[in-house]
């Protein structure tokens, strides 16, 4: 059995949630040009999309669904060919990179002398494949896998197909539901990573006390996970 650190992608390793509020500014804009006010349309696109989760969870169709939604709910008659601008603001946030979060180096060169280090996401495959592609550290990793979505079966496989020490081994990630909670259920370890991307679905539905460390910052989990000597 060896000590591994499990971290999640997106919005831990790497920042996509500004190619979101992009797409979200963008649409905003295109809507104040026919009279809407931008708040009131991010708040529209946001609730749409915090429905659509729903059904669609990490589909890579849900997000220009939103947007599609969005400009019919204010403009019903829109045209096939608005339809489809709308929707290529909100598809872009698919196909351009994410910026790797600044102290990912560091903690990778860190941690890779202690642990087994490994990649858990969940998402559309074909966009994480991408994503890992231009990730220059995945060499340092272990083990990568995409899956549909997290949940505690998912981490138990993990655990039993790499030999994780589950009392020492340590999952990293920016989502109660799906990092924190489902790593606590079998016995990990966790750290979550503070951010506002998760608010409107989870913070709604999670009201239980969390036994975790929050940090904002990836560097700060080295204060956290222990460094053996």
């Amino acid at each position: 059995m060896y000590p591994w650190v499990i971290f999640d992608a997106d919005n831990t390793l790497w920042e996509t949630e500004r190619l979101y509020d992009e797409a979200r500014r963008k649409l905003a804009s295109q809507l104040a040009r026919r009279g809407i006010d931008e708040a009131t349309a991010t708040e529209v696109q946001q609730a749409i999309d915090e429905e659509l989760y729903k059904t669609h969870g990490y589909s890579a169709q849900r997000f220009p669904e939103s947007f599609d939604r969005t400009l019919t709910y204010f403009f019903p008659d829109a045209t096939d060919l608005e339809r489809d601008t709308i929707r290529s603001i909100a598809e872009r946030v698919f196909r351009d990179p994410a910026a790797v979060h600044d102290s990912v180096t560091e903690v990778v060169e860190q941690l890779r002398r202690h642990y087994r280090l490994g990649i858990l996401t969940a998402g559309e495959n074909w966009v994480q494949q991408s994503r890992l592609s231009q990730f220059a550290h995945l060499h340092h990793f272990q083990a990568v896998e995409v899956v549909d979505q997290k949940n505690a079966a998912t981490f138990e496989s993990f655990i039993e197909k790499h030999e994780v020490d589950r009392k020492n081994s340590w999952v990293v990630g920016d989502s109660l539901k799906s990092d924190i909670l489902p790593a606590h259920e079998v016995g990990l370890n966790a750290v979550l990573i503070v951010t506002r991307n998760w608010d409107r679905v989870e913070m709604s539905e999670l009201r239980l006390p969390l036994n975790v460390e929050s940090v904002r910052d990836l560097s700060e989990v080295l204060k956290i996970i222990p460094l053996p000597n």
